[in-house]
Parts: structure tokens; sequence; C-alpha cells
């Protein structure tokens, strides 16, 4: 083989150093030669002492399909990293010397390797797309100024800036690269300073996730555009006027972007129930400046007391929110159910509308309870009677549900209280009642039977979907179950599902309810938006979507769209032709948006719990185990908050890991397992990223007796030193970061 293709070969692995280059095909003319030749053609090119294959030699290679996946880094230590791809179950170990430089957000190129001890590790071989915005710590070093990335175990070096202290939260961009995390330089983009509260964290997330509170102003100018276009009265003829039955919605108190309306009737031969959904895709208009900036984020997000909108206000609170007493646009899924609660025929339609009244999850609750007041029954008035046949109709779908072994894992979602000066002030576990259960339930029906009629059609679409648990994670969780004293073991005639269900059921309400919970949810695979009508595992449907939020999740606007189409044309050919890009490309984006904004949730509910607890500091708690690690366990409290005990308050010498069971002792015997009760005291919090220590009630930092006390003074002094090294030696790696090998730092400076 030519020299040249055996060089390319070499590369398409990844960048290598010009002198390994050099020792593995020997110093010759031949090969310099050909380098020389390559360099030309523009074949490969020289960065930091790597060389590596050029931009357009990997594009042309990205069109062979040779087995690189497209991904992004999600995790990285100082040894090692994990790239996430889409359709994997499963995240990309990558070694440390293999991550060319990519840092946690970074999008990437990663060639899949043999491995004998991991089934998925990979090597990097080129970043797509830097990460922005990255959030860090400035270090001042004498006249120097460092900056500790959040993310990241390594320091950057970075020129004196006179706005950044040291101490301050910068959000930096990476200005260097290099193909080693050690060659990383930041550039300081902007300084937060200090963080103290919630308020300065949750911004530092929604910068650094590159989320803005701020709508588009062109979107809304869009947006006020095609409402001053619209022609009510006449697009009303068009439509199937409600507007004389006694429809309804129920929401939380504070809910201003309501999605869906309800009318249900008990009928001789069963139920008559009508899910009324905010008709958005008859405003946002295909590719308009509104409709790419939903496109763009994908689902609203929803955080403490705060919502980024999908939609401009306009919209969502406004002309589309099915408000109280006021006329508005529908799109209507009628179905006739029998006396068991099967649906025997369905209906798709447009319709205008007008809810009676707006209904709250708390008050509706009351009246099912018979604890309602006059006030409230005077509200509910008009719709009352509904609201009962309702509930009698829900206990036929639960059952059903039930049936099917429908998984109803505890989520512990968390209910935060706020101060009159915006600070998170106590938290609560949220209970879902009886009313919360009923819009449930009804609008998984309206969603399964979207799902159906394009399946049933053929027609081009966007399906929520939860594959079966692999064979794989099946094993890990009967293994892990077992060292617990439970067993999976499936009944005859029993599904999958079924007895997951069952275990969720026999462990509500008992000290494993959080880890037996947790264990089957992490044995699931993700659900997620695909074209493909695979169906919901967890759920138990064959046939299943998102038709009922199109205000906030844009595949709910995306199937609107759809079935708006095949309702005009019938036409099924060119729904196909029309949709088939589109259904996939909405699904991909749609995952990963959802993802992204889950993500932006539970760091801004972690940083609320953090402010919370940073108030009870000293204060013991019942909790209970709910993970182990090699560093120490965490505990999860009633409110929902969980803390890490860390390993070194734990007294335990050379402890004993038994992975995703429990920690051990094997001197003392000491032992922590999972689910176990324990107390612990309330130590410190980190606002910023959202952490709580705990320490075990009645572990003690100070000993007793004098001859433990001066061993103590003794290893604080040993730890004084050490920190000394530390420092030594941290400005020693800074300094090579900095000055480059070979070039001393005399050089550096007459240059």
């Amino acid at each position: 083989m030519p020299i040249k293709e055996r060089i390319l070969n070499e590369l398409k692995k990844g960048p290598v150093r010009y002198k390994k280059l050099q020792s593995k095909f020997k110093a010759s003319k031949k090969l310099f030669a050909a380098m020389e030749e390559m360099y030309s053609r523009g074949l490969i090119t020289e960065k930091g002492g790597y060389i590596s294959l050029a931009e357009k030699t990997v594009r042309k290679k990205d069109k062979k399909n040779d087995g690189r996946l497209a991904g992004t880094v999600v995790k990285l230590t100082e040894n090692f990293g994990f790239v996430r791809c889409e359709g994997l179950d499963e995240d990309i170990f990558v070694s440390g010397k293999n991550m060319m430089g990519a840092v946690t957000g970074d999008e990437v190129l990663v060639q899949t390797v043999k491995a004998s001890r991991r089934d998925m590790e990979g090597i990097i071989t080129r970043i797509t797309k830097e990460k922005t915005n990255i959030v860090g710590t400035a270090m001042q070093k004498g006249h120097r100024l460092y900056v500790q990335l959040k993310d990241c175990p390594y320091v950057c070096p970075k020129a004196e800036n006179p706005i950044a202290r040291d101490g301050d939260i910068v959000l930096v961009n990476l200005s260097g690269r290099g193909y080693s995390h050690r060659r990383l330089t930041a550039q300081i983009q902007s300084v937060i300073g200090v963080v103290s509260d919630s308020k300065k964290a949750v911004d530092v997330l929604l910068a650094e996730k590159n989320v803005s509170r701020q709508y588009p102003r062109q979107a809304v100018d869009a947006a006020v555009k095609r409402i001053e276009e619209v022609d009510f009265d006449r697009e009303r003829k068009n439509r199937k006027d409600l507007t004389d039955l006694p429809i309804f919605t129920i929401d939380s108190a504070s809910t201003k972007d309501i999605d869906d309306a309800i009318y249900v009737a008990e009928t001789e031969n069963g139920y008559d129930l009508s899910v009324h959904i905010a008709d958005v895709s008859f405003y946002v208009q295909p590719s308009d400046r509104c409709d790419m900036a939903a496109f763009e984020r994908g689902t609203s997000i929803y955080f403490g007391e705060s919502v980024i909108p999908m939609l401009p206000a306009e919209y969502s609170n406004d002309v589309c929110s099915l408000n109280e007493n006021r006329t508005r646009f529908a799109f209507t899924c009628q179905m006739s159910l029998d006396k068991q609660g099967n649906v025997k025929k369905y209906e798709f339609f447009k319709s205008v509308i007008r809810s009676r009244v707006k209904g709250v999850y708390s008050e509706v609750n009351a009246l099912l309870a018979g604890d309602a007041d006059r006030e409230i029954k005077e509200k509910y008035s008009q719709v009352s009677r509904r609201i009962f046949t309702a509930a009698k109709l829900y206990e036929k779908l639960r059952e059903k549900r039930v049936a099917r072994g429908s998984m109803d894992i505890e989520s512990d979602e968390a209910y935060i209280l706020f101060g009159p000066d915006g600070k998170a002030v106590d938290i609560q576990k949220r209970q879902r009642g009886l009313a919360e259960m009923i819009i449930e339930e009804f609008m998984l029906l309206a969603n399964s039977c979207s799902a159906n009629l394009a399946k049933k059609i053929g027609l081009p679409f966007v399906y929520r979907i939860h594959r079966r648990p692999d064979s794989e994670k099946l094993d890990g969780l009967k293994e892990n179950l077992a060292k617990l004293g439970l067993s999976i073991q499936r009944q005859p005639g029993e599904s999958m599902q079924q007895t997951m269900s069952r275990l969720l059921d026999d462990t509500r309400g008992t000290n494993l309810q959080t880890v037996v919970h947790k264990l089957i949810l992490r044995s699931q695979s993700k659900a997620k938006y695909s074209e493909q009508p695979i169906g919901h595992f967890g759920l138990g449907l064959e046939d299943y979507a998102h038709f009922t939020s199109p205000i906030r999740r844009y595949p709910d606007l995306a199937i609107h769209r759809i079935l708006s189409y095949w309702l005009q044309t019938q036409d099924r050919q060119k729904a196909q032709k029309r949709f088939a890009k589109f259904a996939k490309r909405r699904s991909e984006r749609s995952s990963a948006a959802e993802l992204a904004a889950m993500q932006v949730e539970r760091g801004a509910n972690d940083i609320y719990k953090a402010e919370i607890m940073q108030g009870h500091i000293g204060e013991s708690y019942d909790g209970v185990i709910s993970s182990v690690t090699s560093f120490g366990i965490y505990v999860a409290l009633e409110n929902t908050v969980e803390g890490l005990v860390h390993i070194s308050k734990l007294d335990m010498v050379s402890p004993q890991l038994d992975e995703g069971y429990c920690l051990y002792c094997p001197i003392s015997g000491k032992k922590y397992t999972l689910g176990q009760p324990v107390q612990v005291v309330v130590e410190g919090v980190d606002i910023l990223n959202g952490n709580v220590d705990f320490a075990l009630e009645g572990w003690k930092t100070a000993p007793t007796d004098k001859k433990a006390d001066k061993k103590t003074r003794e290893s604080r002094g040993k730890k004084r030193s050490g920190v000394k090294r530390t420092r030594q030696t941290f400005e020693k790696k800074a300094a090579k970061v900095r000055y480059p090998r070979g070039k001393s730092r005399k050089k550096q400076s007459e240059k």
C-alpha cells in the first residue's frame, strides 16, 4: 500500500503527533515527500503539533457512512468522558487521550472501537460544533488570571482581565483547543460575579444552556401581524359550532397557557367525551418567523414560578389559550365510549368553543370530595354534574389502564414556594389529586386516538414512542432487586408491564419506594419522538402520540398541521409527499429539545432546593439511602431533596462498593444499603451547582480525647502543607499550558 494511503488511514483514527508519524513510518524522504504533497493538496492540516485530516477530507468521508456517529459530550472527568448519540440507549465511553480536547456540550463525531471491558467505547475524531458560553470560576494567581471550568477538571490560562476578580463566576469561550485538555485556553466573554442566590444561579444556568428568556422580536411581530390578518367571523363559518355546550377547563391556579378543555356526558350506551385542544396550527403558519422560533425552542420550559414559552404571549396567553368565557378556535377529538370505557368510535374536526369556567385542580378536588364551600359550588354550578360524570368515566379508564399494566412511577416532583422577594423559601412533594388524574387520563385517550388515526390511514406522523427494555437492562434490574430481597418474576399470563406495575404498587409508600421506582425507571429506555409507530411500552399502548399541548410542545403543533392537511384534502399520497421528511425532522428536533429543557428544569429545581436548605444548615432530617457510590451515599428526604454524605464522613476504612446496592467496611462491618433509613444533618449547600451536603446524625468532626486531638492537629498540619504543594503543582501545570513545550518563558516574552 502506498505510504500516502497508509498515512491517511492512520489519521482516520484521529489526530496524531508528527513525531509519532515519523516513528511509525520512519523518517525518510518518502515520508517527507508524501506529507508535503498532502499538505499542498489540502488533504491534511497541522494544529498544535498534531497532524489531522483536513475538513474537506472529513466531509467527503462523512458521505461514505464510515460508521462514525454524531453525538454530544455529556460528561467529562480528568481521565475519561462520555458521548451521547441519537438512537443509542447507552452513552459511548471515551478515554481522556481520545477526547481531542472536547468539553461537555461540544458536538462531535465519534468512531466506535472494540473494547474488552465495555460495550460502547469510542474515539472522538472531530469537534463539529464547539460549546459556547461555558461557565467557569476566575482564579487570580499573582499577576495571572486563570479559569476553572465548571464541567471540566482542567484549569485554563487567560491573559489578565481587569473586570474579572478572583472567585467571580464568568462565561467563557475556548479560544484555544489543540488536541488535549491541557492545551485549552479560555477567553472571558462576560463576568457574572459572585453567585449567592437562586436568581443569579438560574441566570447562569440559562446562559450556560444558551436559553433566552426573551422571545425573538421578529417572531413576536409575525404573531401580531397574523392575529391582525385573521378574519374571525369568516373562519368561524367553516367550523363546527360547539359554543352552546358546557365545556370547561381544569388546570393549576397560575396557568395562563390553557391548551385543553373537555366536555363529558353519560349516554344510554356509555359516555360521550370530547377533548378540545387549542388550534395553534391555524395561527402559526408553516415556516414563518414564529414557527421557526417555536421549532428551535421545541418546548416551553417550566421552573419555579417562571416559564420560558415556546410561543409568544400573544398566542400562548391570549388568542390560542382557551380562556374562560372567550370564544376560541379548537381542534376537537370527539369520542364515543361504551359503559366499560372502551372507545367505540372517534372523530377529529375543527370547532369553535367557549369555556364556561376555568377550573382549578384544588377546587375541583374539594368539589369531588364533598368539601367545597358555597363559593366554589356557585363557581362550578354550570358544569358540576359534568365533573362528577368525568370522575365516573375516569374510574372505568383507570381500571383498563391498570389491567394493561401501565406503569405509574413516582417521580417525586417538587413544589417550590417563594417569598415576596422571589427567593425560594420552602419545598413540598407535589401531590396528584383526582382532578389531575382525570385530565391526565382523558388526554391519554385523545393522544392514543390521534396516533391510531395516523397509523390506520398511513399518514407521516410524529409518534411518542417508548421501546421495551433490552435483555441486558432487565438482567441488571433483576440482579439489583434480588439484593433488596425482591423479585420481578412474571406470573402466568402476565405481561412485563403488568409485572413491573405490580412491583411498583407493592413498594409504594414503603422505604423502598424511592429506590425501587428509580431502579425500574433506569431500566427503561428513554421515551422520545419518532416517525415510526413503535408504541409506548410504559403506558402499555400500541398507538400513542402527543396531540393535546400544541401551545407548549412543538410535536403536538406538528401533528395538528398534518391532521389539518388530511382533513382538508383527504389525500394520503399528497400527505406522504408533503410531510415524510417533515415528520422525521420534527421528531429528531423535538426529542433533542425535550432533553435540553428537562436538564434546565432539573438544574433550576436543584438550585432552588439548595437555596431552601441553606436556611436549614445544622438541622436533622429522616431520609432514605437512594444511591451508593465509591465516594459516598446519596440520601433522599421526604421533601424530594437529595444530598450526598461524603465517604470521609462515614468512618469507614478501605470501604468496598457492591455496585448499585451497598457500601460496606470489611474491618468495622458497617454497611449502607439502598433503601436503608438514615438520619442526616444538613452540613452545607452549593447554590450555583444545586448541591446539598449531608452528614449522618451523630457524626463528630472533633475528637474527645487529647491523643486524638494531637493526631488531628498533626493531620491538619499535613493538610496545609499538602495545599501548598498542590498550589505549586497547579502553577507549574498552568505554566506548561501557557508556554508550549520547547519554548522558554524568556523566548515567549521576547516575542
